[in-house]
Parts: C-alpha cells; sequence; structure tokens
C-alpha cells in the first residue's frame, strides 16, 4: 500500500512539470505551479531513497578527497621545511599552512657619513715692515773719482799676468805620490836570480810592477810666482779705469743695514739697475752688509783691503760705497 501510494504521488508530481506548457505553447495557471513547487521537496526525498547507489558512490568520493587534501597538506609540510631554490616560494596548497620562505635578516643601519671638519687655517703672523736703506747713486764729480786711478789706459799684457799669478796663488799644491823608496814593502828579492827562467828582479815594488812605486810622480809644491809690487798696482788700477769706462762701476753715497736683510739687498740693487755678474766692494768689512749681499745668486762682496784684479775681471759691475772709493783713490800715490 505504501509504494502504491508513493507512486500515485510520483505521478502526481511529473503531471504539473508535464503540462507546465499547454499545446498552444501558453504557460499553465498560477495554481499548478504552486502545487509543483510545493512538491518538489517530496520529490527529492523518492528519488534519493531510490538511489541508495549513487548516495554511497558519494560518500566513497568525499574519502578520497579528503585523503588528497591530507596528502597536498603533507608536501606542503615538505617544502616548507626544505625551501627550494633561490628566488622561488613553494606554494602552500592548504588553507592552514602558512606561507615560509627563509628569515629575512633585519635591514643594517646605514651608518652615518662622518662630518668633514674644516681645519682653520691659522692666521699667518704679519710681516714685519721691510726696511731698504735709502741708497742714491753717485755721479762722477759727485764720486770725485781720481783720474790717476779711473783713466789708466789698460795693458792686457799685464792684466794677463797679474791675473794668473792671483789664480796660481789660490792652487794648494797637495797633489803628492810615493816613489819606490816611500811604498812600503818589496825589501826582499822575490826570487834567485838564477835557473828560473824569468827575468831577474831585485825587489816586488818597482815601477812598472802592480803595487809598485811612481816614477817622476807629483809632490806638493807651490805654484806661485813672484809680481813686482808695481806692476800689481798698475793692473788694478787698469781694471777699475776698464769697469769705469764701460759704465760698470756704480759709486752710491752708502749701504747702511741696520740688520742683515737678503730681500733689502735685492730691493737695493733693483733700484739701480745693474748688470750681473756683480761685486760690492765694501770699507773696513761693513758686517751687515756683507752678509745680506752675500746669498745673492752671481753677486759676490768684499774688502778694499782683500780687492783682486780678477775679482774686477769677471764681474761687469762693481757697487762701490763713498767711504770704499776714498780708499781707492789714496791708491796713487802708492808705489
Amino acid at each position: 500500500m505504501v509504494d502504491n501510494e508513493e507512486k500515485t504521488e510520483k505521478h502526481e508530481a511529473e503531471e504539473p512539470e508535464k503540462s507546465g506548457v499547454d499545446d498552444a505553447g501558453v504557460p499553465a495557471g498560477g495554481s499548478v505551479a504552486g502545487e509543483a513547487e510545493a512538491k518538489a521537496p517530496e520529490a527529492e526525498e523518492s528519488a534519493e531513497a531510490a538511489e541508495p547507489g549513487k548516495a554511497g558512490g558519494s560518500e566513497a568520493g568525499e574519502e578520497v578527497e579528503a585523503q588528497q587534501a591530507v596528502e597536498e597538506e603533507a608536501e606542503a609540510e615538505a617544502h616548507i621545511a626544505k625551501p627550494g631554490p633561490a628566488g622561488k616560494k613553494p606554494a602552500a596548497k592548504a588553507e592552514n599552512v602558512e606561507e615560509a620562505g627563509p628569515e629575512k635578516k633585519p635591514a643594517a643601519r646605514k651608518q652615518a657619513a662622518p662630518k668633514k671638519t674644516r681645519r682653520r687655517k691659522k692666521a699667518a703672523p704679519a710681516k714685519p715692515e721691510l726696511k731698504v736703506p735709502q741708497v742714491k747713486a753717485l755721479t762722477g764729480e759727485e764720486a770725485a773719482l781720481n783720474p790717476e786711478v779711473f783713466e789708466i789706459k789698460p795693458n792686457v799684457g799685464i792684466l794677463h799676468e797679474v791675473v794668473r799669478a792671483e789664480f796660481a796663488a789660490m792652487r794648494r799644491g797637495t797633489a803628492a805620490s810615493k816613489t819606490r823608496a816611500e811604498v812600503r814593502g818589496g825589501g826582499r828579492k822575490p826570487w834567485r836570480q838564477k835557473g828560473t827562467g824569468r827575468a831577474r828582479a831585485g825587489s816586488s815594488r818597482a815601477p812598472h810592477w802592480t803595487g809598485g812605486g811612481a816614477t817622476f810622480g807629483p809632490a806638493p809644491r807651490d805654484y806661485g810666482f813672484k809680481i813686482n809690487r808695481k806692476l800689481r798696482g798698475k793692473a788694478m788700477k787698469m781694471a777699475l779705469s776698464a769697469r769705469a769706462r764701460e759704465g760698470g762701476l756704480k759709486v752710491v753715497d752708502g749701504l747702511a743695514f741696520e740688520e742683515p736683510k737678503t730681500a733689502a739687498a735685492a730691493a737695493v740693487l733693483a733700484g739701480l739697475k745693474v748688470s750681473y755678474p756683480l761685486l760690492v766692494l765694501v770699507s773696513n768689512w761693513e758686517e751687515n752688509t756683507a752678509l745680506s749681499f752675500r746669498n745673492l745668486p752671481r753677486v759676490g762682496v768684499t774688502d778694499t783691503s782683500d780687492l783682486l784684479v780678477s775679482d774686477i775681471m769677471a764681474v761687469r759691475t762693481v757697487v762701490v760705497t763713498k767711504g770704499a772709493v776714498g780708499q781707492l783713490n789714496q791708491m796713487a800715490g802708492a808705489k
């Protein structure tokens, strides 16, 4: 009886579905549609009861899906434990598995560049004011040059002989060598006189032997030779006259330096407009003047008492103080 009732219900449920559209293609009335909606859940329950095999198959499918999910979780955990190659992260397929990669190191703090401290330049000490002595070049009349000293006709032969004598007197003459008598050793006869087949020899310090004495070698001596005093004085006057005639004689009123100062000496020469090489001639050896000029290149300093003919002939300009000119004028009466 129950089965018959279920069949009748099923048949009634199917009829409204088929009769949903009539022959003319017009949808059925609203009452029929409402009944079909009311009977739809009951038809589903009967379909599930009629197909028990299909329900069992769906349960088996769910078990397979659950097993696959467990395997995927295990694979995801394995990938997390063993990270892949650099730059690739393992894909986490399970919802509960969080993505895990290599630990990120904290970014290193950038050290601030040290501030550049500018060293303050120390203020240069103030240079003391350069004190340049007032030097006035004197003319021939103001200088009062003696014509017997500064107007002598030069003689080349006399000048050459005197200059050569001065250079010869400057030579030290200390070169020396040892003769065979002065060399150490050589007192024993090297071999017997006969029977060896070699040349006879009496000493191993003979001049033709290695280590032997020198023959006619140099010996210490004086290279100077005598020059008459009058001839030397005449050559000095000739040299001074030659420089005065050429305009190379500069007479100044004085070279008074309070302290040795090379810069001040250079300023003095720049004001005089001189030619180099140059000789500064002072009197009574003015120490500050000599110390100021001696460090200048191509400049010589000497006193009138030490003046040589070669000193005058070696320069183009002679700077003479007024006091030194007075001492040179006295050479006229010297014999």
